[in-house]
């Protein structure tokens, strides 16, 4: 159906004759009833009754009258939408992240994305990388947020924070009480360890740092999740290691967080995507909030 046409129908009917519709569409009355009389004929039906210069509307056109309204607010509306999808101010945006991520990062992300525009629909799963790196390529969501390296030519990959390791000790751990903590201090400890789907992460690093001191870790647990890896350490299972986003919990019942000094180690936060796939506007607005978000998080680290 040719809205253009639909318009002008309205139009007539609105003002009660094809003289007056003319003037308000700014145009003559002969191509007016011209096009009434190609819109009766692209829908094969009779709209008006036509006696002289009377017009009446014909029960095809009573309905066609009352539907209209509705047909053309949907198509302004759905014009309107339109316009917001390609500004990346309406849509959906699908994200995989991990744990911390969806702690620190993606609450402020959120908020500040419903405060700018509500019309934008933001669906989490999280996991760990190499779960978000099989959604990612089954196209199951847009953008990943992992903390191990990817390197695959599909993958494209940035930075989005870099962060200190910090050491997690039980309470009363004599360590607790030293101004300087090093890696080989950490000789004889239980280790408890983040399992390293995907690339290399936090383990790994650790494990490197302690072959560099001259010991192997004692490693006694392999897990996926930091929060219940953290209630092992306040229970005095060992000791780990987390991202120092972690000490915005603050809270008595989890571990004593500590610096290591040396040697410093440190863990990126990244940003995962597919290359050459499009990336519509809303996956965009909502990559360049988290990276101006994340940046705040540093600079406020930093002070």
């Amino acid at each position: 159906m040719n809205l253009h046409r639909l318009h002008c129908f309205m139009k007539v009917v609105e003002e009660g004759s094809i003289t007056k519709a003319a003037a308000a569409l700014q145009m003559t009355q002969p191509p007016l009833s011209i096009l009434i009389r190609k819109f009766e004929e692209e829908l094969d039906v009779t709209l008006f009754h036509r006696s002289g210069r009377n017009l009446e509307l014909t029960p095809s056109g009573e309905f066609l009258y009352k539907q209209g309204k509705e047909l053309l607010d949907i198509a302004d509306n759905t014009e309107k939408q339109l316009g917001e999808y390609h500004e990346g101010i309406r849509g959906t945006v699908k994200i995989g992240c991990i744990t911390s991520a969806n702690l620190f990062i993606l609450p402020t992300v959120i908020k500040r994305i419903h405060d700018e525009t509500p019309h934008i629909v933001t669906h989490v799963s999280e996991g760990n990388s190499s779960y978000i790196l099989e959604e990612l390529r089954s196209l199951s969501i847009d953008i990943g947020i992992v903390r191990t390296s990817v390197r695959a030519e599909d993958i494209h990959t940035s930075t989005l924070l870099t962060e200190p390791l910090l050491l997690a000790l039980p309470p009363n751990h004599p360590l607790c009480e030293k101004d300087s903590i090093e890696i080989d201090d950490l000789r004889n400890e239980r280790f408890l360890l983040p399992t390293t789907s995907q690339g290399q992460g936090i383990a790994d690093d650790v494990i490197e740092a302690c072959h560099n001191s001259g010991f192997t870790p004692n490693i006694v647990y392999w897990g996926t999740e930091t929060l219940p890896t953290l209630l092992m350490v306040m229970k005095g299972s060992g000791i780990c290691f987390v991202p120092s986003c972690y000490r915005q919990f603050n809270s008595p019942d989890l571990p004593v967080l500590r610096h290591l000094a040396s040697p410093t180690l440190q863990t990126k936060l990244s940003i995962i995507t597919l290359r050459n796939r499009y990336m519509s506007s809303v996956s965009k607005r909502f990559l360049s909030i988290t990276e101006e978000i994340a940046q705040k998080m540093v600079n406020l680290s930093n002070r």
